[in-house]
């Protein structure tokens, strides 16, 4: 079978989530293309044609009406000629768009013949707001990032790298800070930790960068010195909260999550969020909010978690997850991840998706 995955890598940054899982696909015997040219020129040349994030169309720019009623036009054609879609619901809706980016998302939603959800509640979500839908819905958990990587590097090392004191118990918030809410929980959760020689490790937390700024003459000096100024003083706060550059390389990944004790899921009004198989996969206990996939996959590991709007729930999930990492529990956390979240596994389940649509439609 030939499947097209409607993505199209842009860089060394990029999030290696289609990557991996084209090419843990292909090693199932399948012929996997990653492209969106292919799905706007030659689409019907191929047995299955999946979704990930629907602005991949656009190259995660606004779409113009046409451009969304393209989209319409090619959705229906693969109706028609009996090629099934298949989407993984990354997100409920675009984190950013207009109402032609929410209509995109609306069109793959219900042209879709399957509709894959990396969580039970993904599923449930989808089942309350869309009763009346047909598809196919199946649980498919985010993989790991197995091998990736390279050859590991030991927690002292990794601390070494990283500037953080050796003997410190380090709380890591990975990735972006969307807003100033996630900024304040992390910081005052940080803040409120009674653990000795706490430190906080997150890179992204002060908003301004020495590159890859678009601000020009005053407003770029500005953010200059806005950096610097936090960089001077962020040790005197038992913490690293700046980063030079805009994206952390994702060679310096397993530093961060070496070096921690614990990892906090600072994103609080999303679907999914990579850094809790991430945590896992690295043996860190993680505590994150009950919302979303994510909450559910921590309670299923016993982990703990939190109601972001209750600053008392957050303490005790923080203060909960300093005691499973001394107590041993990301070692569960790891068994775990290689026992049910290997990328063998996931690719298989959707090699069997693919099958199952294909016999379906051929009917």
């Amino acid at each position: 079978m030939r499947i097209l995955i409607v993505y199209k890598a842009s860089g060394l940054s990029d999030n290696p989530f289609v990557r991996l899982l084209a090419e843990g696909i292909r090693a199932c015997g399948f012929e996997v293309v990653c492209s969106v040219d292919a799905f706007w020129n030659d689409a019907a040349a191929y047995d299955a044609v999946h979704f990930q994030w629907p602005e991949e169309l656009f190259g995660w720019s606004y779409p113009s009406p046409e451009q969304v009623e393209e989209l319409r036009d090619r959705l229906r054609m693969l109706r028609e000629r009996g090629i099934p879609i298949v989407y993984t619901r990354h997100n409920t809706l675009p984190h950013k768009g207009n109402d032609r980016v929410r209509e995109a998302y609306r069109l793959i939603g219900d042209y879709a013949d399957a509709v894959v959800h990396l969580g039970d509640y993904s599923l449930r979500q989808f089942r309350t707001k869309y009763p009346e839908s047909k598809q196919l819905h199946v649980v498919i958990p985010h993989h790991i990032y197995e091998g990736v990587y390279g050859p590991g590097i030991t927690r002292e090392e990794a601390r070494q790298r990283l500037g953080v004191p050796a003997d410190s118990f380090v709380v890591l918030a990975f990735g972006a800070f969307r807003h100033d809410f996630e900024r304040k929980l992390v910081w005052r959760a940080f803040r409120r930790l009674r653990v000795p020689k706490k430190f906080l490790l997150a890179p992204r937390l002060w908003p301004y960068t020495l590159s890859g700024s678009h601000r020009r003459g005053v407003k770029r000096f500005a953010t200059r010195m806005l950096y610097h100024a936090a960089h001077a003083v962020e040790r005197l706060f038992h913490s690293r909260i700046t980063s030079a550059e805009g994206l952390i390389p994702d060679t310096e990944l397993p530093a961060y999550f070496t070096a921690a004790d614990v990892v906090f899921i600072q994103r609080t009004d999303i679907l999914n969020s990579g850094n809790v198989p991430q945590a896992l996969a690295f043996g860190r206990v993680a505590a994150g909010p009950a919302a979303g996939n994510i909450g559910g996959m921590l309670e299923a590991t016993g982990n703990p978690v939190f109601d972001a709007s209750d600053p008392a729930s957050v303490d005790r999930a923080l203060t909960e997850a300093a005691r499973l990492a001394a107590a041993g529990h990301g070692a569960e956390n790891r068994a775990y991840a290689l026992e049910h979240l290997r990328l063998p596994q996931i690719a298989a389940a959707y090699g069997r998706l693919y099958e199952q649509l294909h016999d379906t439609k051929r009917r």
